[in-house]
């Protein structure tokens, strides 16, 4: 199957090292896959894969790919290399495939996640990585972590192919057909000697366009009532048979199990800070069900990327519910920067997130959740359960059985 792509106009060319296109790009010829350019190949390969969106963090040496973007796949500009495989990781749990096209020296930054997320819980995700520091490198800080690429993944177990030439991406749509078949990652080394051509300018120049921001929000001093346990007993009382929740990792998931285990709970067994992303990613799927994700003050200190998605990315469907108790509560409760005046309500409408509520009252949540706010800020005071047990089930049990529940 051949695919429609789409024409640019390069609005400014710059002289760089590699051979630069002024000009139009031709679109790929209807129906002769051979005379597509590399980055044409790329995206048909996707495409023919049932891949409809992808996750990318813009590099100059993948400008020859993006310039090529086929109208019926979206691109998703990520902040963060592991933002995009929460958000990918969110949307293969409705059953959708999505690929990533990232920089070689973001590989470092996702690590953790690619292991707690797609690795553990077996989703497929095909990575493009543009290989820095391997050809005719200018910058010296990626030729020391471009010689080391193939030795790291190998080191973490996970394939790879490196491709060069147009010999060794024609057969790309049945390998990444494997990679879907087979549940599993493949990093993809792009080497700058792949693309015929660099068209670096050939987008529209990025150019700052600030919002007013007029953000007023209030002070808490009270006394929570209810500890993280207590609240999760009011969110499962009251979510409706047809609602998704997703659960952050450690005491907020197991809490969850413990207060109303159900086949449209997804438990987090890791990867802090990804709950939010994996809530937007999936919530996106499943536009006739309301999805709530139980979070917490920790996780968006630790990225707060998070809640740049949820004002950016963030769909009406989605609640991100962040039970705030001012500390690391599955660490031992030592104190967060809620603890020192840090307002996370503030923090998210800064960002443009007018959709939110902030309450230490169950009534108020109950409020909250029946309106649908898509950030609601609960206090609750520290503490753990000390009553329930492990989630006695597998990372594979949760998936599969939570897959089924919502007809992924």
């Amino acid at each position: 199957m051949s695919r429609e792509y789409p024409v640019f106009q390069v609005a400014e060319v710059k002289q760089t090292a590699t051979v630069v296109e002024s000009g139009p790009v031709p679109p790929a010829p209807k129906g002769n896959t051979k005379a597509m350019n590399n980055a044409q190949r790329i995206w048909n390969a996707l495409g023919d894969n049932g891949v409809d969106k992808v996750a990318y963090l813009p590099c100059n040496k993948l400008n020859a790919v993006m310039q090529v973007v086929p109208d019926d796949i979206e691109v998703w500009d990520i902040t963060k290399e592991s933002i995009g495989l929460a958000l990918c990781f969110g949307r293969s749990l409705a059953g959708k495939r999505s690929a990533m096209f990232i920089q070689n020296t973001g590989l470092g930054n996702l690590i953790t996640e690619l292991y707690t997320m797609q690795k553990l819980y077996q989703e497929p995700l095909p990575i493009f990585v543009s290989w820095r520091g391997y050809y005719k490198e200018p910058i010296e800080a990626q030729v020391i972590f471009g010689g080391k690429v193939e030795a790291l993944l190998k080191s973490i177990d996970v394939e790879y192919r490196v491709c060069k030439s147009t010999k060794d991406i024609e057969d790309l749509p049945k390998d990444v057909g494997k990679v879907y078949a087979e549940n599993k990652v493949k990093v993809y080394l792009l080497s700058p000697e792949l693309w015929e051509q660099n068209s670096p300018d050939y987008h529209v120049f990025g150019a700052p366009q600030l919002s007013a921001v007029d953000v007023k929000t209030e002070s808490y001093a009270g006394t929570p009532t209810l500890t993280r346990k207590g609240a999760i007993d009011v969110v499962m009382q009251e979510v409706g048979d047809n609602d998704i929740i997703v659960s952050q990792i450690g005491f907020p998931a197991k809490e969850t199990y413990n207060s109303r285990d159900r086949d449209q709970n997804f438990y987090m067994l890791g990867a802090l800070g990804a709950a939010t992303e994996v809530g937007i990613g999936l919530a996106h799927e499943v536009p006739k069900k309301h999805v709530y994700v139980i979070d917490g003050d920790g996780s968006f200190f630790f990225n707060p990327n998070q809640l740049v998605d949820l004002a950016t990315l963030g769909p009406k469907n989605l609640s991100v519910i962040c039970l705030d108790n001012g500390s690391w509560g599955s660490t031992g409760n030592q104190p967060t920067l809620s603890s020192k005046g840090m307002n996370l309500s503030a923090y998210v409408r800064t960002f443009g997130v007018t959709s939110t509520g902030m309450t230490d009252s169950p009534e108020g949540l109950k409020r909250f959740m029946k309106d649908k706010l898509s950030f609601i800020h609960y206090m609750i005071k520290a503490g753990n359960d000390k009553v329930g047990g492990e989630i006695p089930l597998s990372a594979m049990e949760i998936k599969e059985r939570f897959k089924k529940a919502i007809g992924a």
